[in-house]
């Protein structure tokens, strides 16, 4: 063959890797981030990425000579071994703007990891559209992104780490994602970015008011995970990959098995101690289901979001679980629409992958009030409790103290056939809370009793005798009262016993 085009292979694929103008570049720098390229030699085991597309350019003629890879890196490379297809987009090319060769890669890149059973990660920092490329009746043919992405929902993991500006359709693509980070102060997610906004309403507003990562992550939920930094974001999509099959047709990596803290003496007796016979002294569940994982390790969800439910992926004996936790200390552990909708999420993935589900219940129910009417409570939580009937992943229940109404179900009451259902000696469960029963039914008794507080007090130790664990157990409406000590151990039998009722195959798609 020709040296000549040999040489000019090469100098068209070293033209291709020089992403965008020294400019653009320093700016990066000085904003602390990684540039496309850099993100993911970082993101993957070293020397694994191989790269396609690397000689795309746009065909538009004012553009060709301005858009190496016509600003955006495609590949594939390995995480632990493990084949994960990536799209990198450069906003040092064009500021970022989505040119119909990049859109062509991406749509590639998706359709092998569908054909090959692939996680796909999306790192996003875009503009919208090209509008050179794009405006007029040409865009009639844009969004064959989404159909993609939903393809993919349910089949492989899939990611999207918000690294700079992403509004409009990038946020839509990321949003469509099963696991969202946000790198706080330069990563921004929304509809449209502040210039679309003030020329639409006459807003002027910045792009963290719009959608920083307190605003996504904390307040509206929309976001999974704040990382600090670029690398602490890659690095955290490759924890998270860990816990996930390279698609729904397997079973979840198996790690070493290490201790979990309630193995030792000093744990089982800070279980014991920390869970109080009063049902309104609060504790922290986070670091009760700390106690139970291999090394005391969390990857929390959502933890910003609704932290009155604790939503976290960690490993026992090594298998991959996924545990939900009412945290008595935010609003008591009562379920809120922030709580309802990360659920729902949260055991969606969980069960589209095949990862055992764990529900640690210590619930005085659903909020109740005007306020909470407004928010769609009746709607979500009925979501939620679907969602959680149709898991087919094995399930274990453990009711740490209140077990109160729909809520309970919710956490995987025995109506959800759980594989096993608990609960500690403290448990109690119950139509509603007990305050609100004596009076709905007793009321008037108590109100014409010669002592009203006296006639309370009795008939509210009377309800909790109905309503304690050991009578549950004597009826045969759970299957055992258990020691705190001997929870993560409960635990461990189901999932050995349960093995064998993984089902590997698709089961549905996941909503955002």
């Amino acid at each position: 063959m020709d040296k000549k085009i040999l040489d000019e292979l090469a100098e068209k694929r070293a033209a291709g890797r020089k992403l965008g103008s020294p400019s653009a570049l320093q700016k990066l720098k000085a904003a602390g981030k990684m540039n496309a390229r850099e993100r993911v030699e970082a993101l993957f085991d070293p020397g694994s990425f191989v790269e396609l597309g690397v000689l795309g350019r746009s065909q538009h003629p004012q553009l060709h000579d301005r858009t190496p890879a016509d600003g955006l890196i495609a590949g594939w490379g390995k995480i632990d071994g493990r084949i994960v297809y990536v799209s990198s987009e450069d906003v040092s090319v064009l500021a970022g703007t989505r040119g119909r060769v990049a859109e062509a890669k991406t749509a590639r890149i998706r359709e092998l990891a569908a054909q090959h059973k692939r996680p796909y990660v999306a790192l996003m920092e875009a503009g919208a559209g090209r509008f050179q490329e794009n405006n007029g009746a040409a865009a009639a043919a844009i969004g064959h992104r989404f159909r993609e992405h939903y393809r993919l929902s349910g089949h492989v993991p899939q990611v999207a780490a918000i690294m700079g500006a992403c509004f409009g359709g990038p946020a839509f693509t990321a949003a469509q994602s099963d696991f969202i980070s946000i790198v706080r102060g330069t990563g921004f997610f929304g509809m449209s970015g502040p210039p679309v906004v003030k020329v639409g309403i006459g807003e002027i507003v910045t792009p963290e008011e719009l959608g920083g990562a307190e605003k996504v992550a904390r307040e509206t939920g929309q976001v999974d995970q704040i990382a600090e930094s670029d690398a602490e974001c890659l690095a955290t999509i490759r924890a998270w990959l860990s816990f996930f099959p390279s698609n729904c047709d397997e079973l979840p990596p198996v790690a070493e098995p290490r201790p979990a803290p309630i193995d030792s003496d000093a744990g089982r007796a800070r279980i014991v101690q920390m869970v109080s016979d009063n049902p309104r002294r609060a504790y922290d569940m986070v670091q009760l289901v700390q106690l139970l994982a291999d090394g005391g390790d969390l990857f929390m969800y959502r933890p910003e979001y609704g932290p009155n439910l604790v939503t976290t992926w960690c490993r026992m004996q090594g298998q991959p679980v996924g545990i939900i936790a009412n945290n008595p200390m935010h609003i008591a552990g009562a379920l809120d629409y922030k709580a309802a909708t990360k659920a729902r999420k949260f055991v969606e993935v969980c069960d589209a992958f095949n990862i055992p589900l764990v529900f640690l219940t210590d619930c005085p129910g659903f909020l109740v009030g005007s306020e909470v009417e407004k928010t769609r409570m009746v709607s979500l939580a009925s979501r939620t409790l679907n969602t959680v009937i149709s898991t087919t992943v094995p399930k274990v229940t453990i009711v740490l103290r209140k077990a109160i109404g729909l809520a309970y179900l919710v956490m995987g009451g025995r109506t959800m056939k759980p594989d096993f259902i608990g609960a500690w000696p403290t448990a109690r469960f119950d139509v509603m809370g007990p305050a609100a029963g004596v009076e709905l039914v007793h009321g008037k008794a108590i109100a014409s009793a010669p002592d009203p507080e006296a006639k309370r007090a009795e008939l509210l130790e009377q309800m909790d005798a109905d309503s304690h664990a050991f009578l549950a157990a004597e009826m045969a409406l759970i299957d055992d009262v258990i020691h705190p000590a001997e929870t993560r151990d409960v635990i461990l039998s189901v999932l050995e016993r349960t093995k064998g009722n993984l089902k590997p195959g698709f089961k549905h798609r996941i909503d955002p």
